[in-house]
């Protein structure tokens, strides 16, 4: 009897998987908070040699005949010093720029008078309210020395923004009176200027006598400031 070979039909081979799709490399986020990316995306505010940046773009801003700058931003605005410097909030809502040294450099005040700047970085702070910027290099146009009744007398004339008074323009005015007029470098001098920033931001010029007494702070405004 004939046998029959019965040849099975073997399964075709399994097809191979597909490749793998490579994983997505993730998109890293830009940090907003990031002075690099402030300076190139945002409005720039000038004063003299100094450009503070502002975090919106496209910001009105404008510069007073003294060379200041003013502009208003919105709540939440970053605002990033030039690179290389520092910008500081101090405690009465003003700020300063300062070089790598820690001297002033520049100053800024907000209308209204105490908006709060919270400092983000070394190179940030923040406007945690709407507000009108006010910024300027110059918190002193001259120093000059002359003679007065009783002695040498040194006779200071404030910008418009050190006359409207705060931290960073006390600051601002003794480093600059400083630079103008070394000889000047004393603490009655330095004393006599801040009670004229205090009691009489609206006078022509500020005259500083290094030959007056130090007093405390009560007999110096008795003395209207030259005791």
């Amino acid at each position: 009897m004939a046998a029959l070979v019965l040849v099975g039909c073997s399964p075709d081979p399994a097809a191979p998987p597909p490749p793998a799709s490579p994983s997505a490399t993730p998109t890293p986020t830009a940090d907003p908070t990031d002075p690099t990316l402030i300076r190139t995306t945002g409005t720039p505010v000038t004063s003299g040699a100094v450009t503070l940046t502002a975090s919106v773009p496209g910001l009105a801003v404008t510069a007073d005949p003294d060379g200041s700058a003013r502009a208003t931003v919105p709540s939440g605005v970053l605002i990033a010093a030039p690179e290389g410097l520092t910008i500081a909030a101090l405690t009465d809502g003003t700020a300063v720029v300062r070089d790598g040294a820690g001297a002033f450099v520049a100053g800024l005040t907000t209308d209204p008078w105490g908006s709060a700047l919270a400092q983000v970085g070394p190179e940030v702070v923040r406007l945690d309210a709407a507000a009108d910027l006010w910024f300027t290099a110059v918190a002193v146009e001259s120093a000059v020395w002359g003679e007065a009744e009783g002695g040498r007398s040194l006779a200071v004339t404030p910008s418009a923004w050190a006359r409207a008074r705060g931290l960073a323009a006390q600051e601002g005015l003794w480093a600059q009176v400083v630079a103008l007029a070394p000889d000047a470098d004393t603490p009655g001098m330095q004393a006599q200027l801040e009670c004229h920033e205090l009691g009489a931001p609206d006078k022509a010029t500020w005259n500083l006598e290094p030959w007056r007494p130090e007093v405390d702070a009560i007999e110096m405004i008795r003395e209207r400031c030259n005791p």
